[in-house]
């Protein structure tokens, strides 16, 4: 499976969308996180944790394979 992280709502209230990231960055293969967990990304030249606010939510079955699952996060 693959998820990809569109959307990231920073600390200080800024919200960065895909257009503003590289066409692959914050993509991932792997199990998609589910709204509430915490994972790490990439935005402006740093990583932190972020967690996942808006996408893949508890108990959903994902789509079938090749599907990409977009995910928004907000910085913790």
């Amino acid at each position: 499976m693959t998820y990809w992280v569109k959307r990231i709502k920073l600390k200080n209230g800024e919200l960065i969308t895909e257009r503003e990231l590289q066409h692959d960055e914050n993509l991932f293969e792997g199990a998609a996180p589910v709204v509430g967990d915490k994972i790490t990304v990439t935005c402006g030249g740093r990583k932190f944790e972020a967690r996942v606010v808006w996408g893949n939510w508890p108990g959903r079955d994902p789509d079938p394979k090749g599907t990409i699952i977009p995910l928004r996060v907000e910085e913790t």
